[in-house]
């Protein structure tokens, strides 16, 4: 039977319909394409959350929404927002009840994060709200919390801190840049001052996002930051199994990207804040933290330097 599938589906390739249906590949044709994003699997494996992005030569119109859809492939996907700012890191409650999502909706300054219960319904619901934004949300082993990053200004250890920064920065009456560390540029956009912290917003109502490096040397130095991307620059922080404590991977020494190599470590941080312990050692860039499910081991990413 094989030879016959093979026959007819050539057929059917060379009839006169297939034909007219075909044309020449063009530039509209791979921008405007819908782009799926990385799935997020629930942790019963049940179901699967994902982005789509509708792309549109006008960036106002530019649409990006959440899925679902059963793991089983048992029904078609169901959008879960509608909003006209995309939806991104997703993350699962250890229940898969909920999921945790970076947007930025009506009245917000910034991306915050957001928790939309599946299994109850509703709408999701807003945790954060920093001048500075909020992104990669990430729950802790118990649900009670969630860990995210937000980009910092230098010296601000405060969300009214940074409020006042960017205010000074907005109402200067210059555009010069001044630089004096390397790097200045990432690709399509400048780089300026602020540097990548990791917070921790409890989800009882009222509570406030707390900075887990708010004052320690590593985040003062001229050094630090996080592995720079195009998506932003990124810690890629992972929680300790107990949910005492984070492990993130970034660099002390990024002014010496001109002349020498920058090395991403692995660190160590306490969920009540205090100066971060440095796992790794060397000249290894090491990056993608994750613990065995038992807790017992650490595993990373590692690449050699030159």
């Amino acid at each position: 039977m094989r030879p016959l599938h093979i026959i007819l589906a050539a057929a059917v390739l060379a009839s006169p319909l297939a034909a007219q249906q075909r044309h020449t590949i063009t530039h509209e044709d791979i921008f405007l394409m819908k782009r799926v994003a990385a799935p997020a699997i629930s942790p019963d494996g049940h179901w699967i959350v994902f982005s789509v992005t509708e792309p549109s030569y006008t960036e106002a119109e530019q649409v990006s929404d959440l899925w679902l859809v059963p793991a089983d492939g048992s029904a078609e996907p169901r959008r879960l927002t509608n909003s006209k700012s995309g939806e991104s890191g997703v993350d699962w409650t250890s229940d898969s009840r909920r999921i945790a999502f970076s947007a930025r909706r009506e009245g917000d300054d910034a991306s915050q994060i957001y928790v939309l219960d599946l299994v109850g319904g509703g709408e999701a619901q807003r945790v954060t709200n920093l001048s500075t934004g909020a992104s990669t949300p990430q729950w802790r082993p118990d649900d009670r919390a969630l860990l995210f990053a937000s980009m910092v200004y230098p010296g601000a250890t405060t969300d009214s801190a940074n409020r006042a920064a960017a205010a000074e920065r907005k109402a200067r009456k210059y555009n010069a840049r001044v630089y004096d560390a390397s790097p200045i540029r990432l690709w399509d956009h400048w780089l300026d001052d602020r540097r990548p912290h990791l917070f921790l917003q409890s989800i009882e109502p009222g509570a406030q996002a707390r900075d887990l490096l708010a004052g320690s040397q590593l985040a003062q130095g001229t050094g630090f930051g996080g592995q720079l991307g195009t998506g932003g620059e990124d810690l890629a922080a992972a929680w300790t199994p107990d949910g005492s404590g984070v492990v993130f991977a970034a660099t002390s020494n990024r002014g010496d990207w001109t002349h020498g190599d920058v090395v991403q470590a692995l660190w160590l941080v306490s969920v009540n804040g205090g100066e971060p312990q440095r796992l790794t050692d060397g000249k290894n860039d090491y990056g993608m933290p994750r613990f065995s499910p038992d807790g017992r081991t650490l595993y990373a990413q590692t690449a050699p330097t030159n």
